[in-house]
């Protein structure tokens, strides 16, 4: 199961844009103006999520969590995505498809969460070299890894590093 890092995907937005300024300027108008252009005529998907204090890094990124079976009769502790793994993993899916297509994630409110403890390692990946990939990797945790082979195929340790892909965006207020 080969990882595309660089779909050659084109798009006038940059990969990460922050958008601050005094509220009730049109911040979140104008990225959601940007969001349906840049979604137009894809089949690209986009996640919008909104920080607060107590927002932390497994509610970001994704941590166990107890689950219902199907039938209703027992718990179980699956891996819970969360916001950044789920448009991670669209953006992977569609980096292997003939047609990649764009993927964002939507930050809202970022000042209002503890950043350096929601991101954790997960800042590194920001960084973007000139084709719009991760410049940096980061080591992906064993449960990602095995979430990672569940949703893309292969084995676990097909995904010891993570980067981010030239179609995953991301923007933020």
């Amino acid at each position: 199961m080969e990882l595309v890092f660089n779909t050659d995907i084109k798009t006038q937005y940059e990969k990460n844009r922050i958008v601050f300024g005094a509220p009730g300027t049109g911040k979140s108008y104008g990225l959601k103006d940007d969001c349906e252009k840049l979604m137009e005529d894809t089949t690209g998907t986009y996640e919008r999520v909104t920080f607060h204090p107590d927002y932390t890094y497994s509610q970001f990124v994704g941590t166990y969590k107890p689950v219902m079976h199907e039938e209703g009769n027992s718990i179980r502790y699956d891996f819970v995505p969360g916001p950044f793994m789920r448009v991670y993993v669209e953006a992977l899916k569609s980096g292997r498809t003939d047609t990649p297509q764009p993927h964002l994630l939507l930050v809202e409110e970022i000042n209002r969460a503890k950043v350096a403890a929601v991101f954790g390692d997960v800042f590194q990946l920001l960084d973007r070299n000139d084709d719009g990939v991760s410049e940096y990797e980061i080591q992906a945790s064993e449960d990602i890894r095995r979430y990672l082979a569940k949703e893309l195929g292969g084995n676990a340790d097909n995904y010891k590093k993570i980067r981010i892909p030239n179609n995953m965006l991301y923007g933020q207020r």
